[in-house]
């Protein structure tokens, strides 16, 4: 994948913090999937960038509070890269931040987001891309 992509895809990501969901559907096709983890509170497929907006904005209901803290891109071929996340939440469930680790397997065609898969961790994304560390 291009620097030009993964460098997309990171400043989707860190520009959650400021811009919330509408940073994530910046670079996304019209057609994209998005399949969050399978342990996901909301898991399934979603379609379009709407279904894309229509998962975050469920997940965020959970959350009093969330900011990203870092994104490491991985290149895994010439379409596709993971992004490994470091978050932070803050619900009424807990007392004060909970530090969330999750990955993303993202296909980029044309310079737009076509599919993204979530995992809970960099090893199962690592093993979905069929790569090795």
């Amino acid at each position: 994948m291009s620097e030009e992509n993964i460098e997309r895809i990171r400043s989707s990501i860190l520009g959650f913090n400021d811009r919330g969901v509408d940073a994530l559907l910046e670079n996304l096709a019209p057609d994209v999937e998005y399949h969050p983890p399978k342990e996901s509170f909301e898991p399934g497929t979603y379609r379009g960038p709407d279904g894309v907006r229509t998962y975050w904005e469920r997940i965020g209901e959970t959350f009093e509070e969330r900011r990203v803290e870092s994104v490491d891109m991985i290149e895994v071929d010439d379409t596709r890269a993971i992004a490994v996340v470091k978050g932070f939440v803050k619900t009424p469930h807990f007392e004060g931040e909970v530090e969330m680790n999750w990955a993303w397997l993202f296909t980029m065609h044309d310079g737009l987001v076509t599919h993204v898969v979530g995992f809970t961790d960099r090893a199962q994304a690592l093993e979905a891309a069929r790569v090795s560390e």
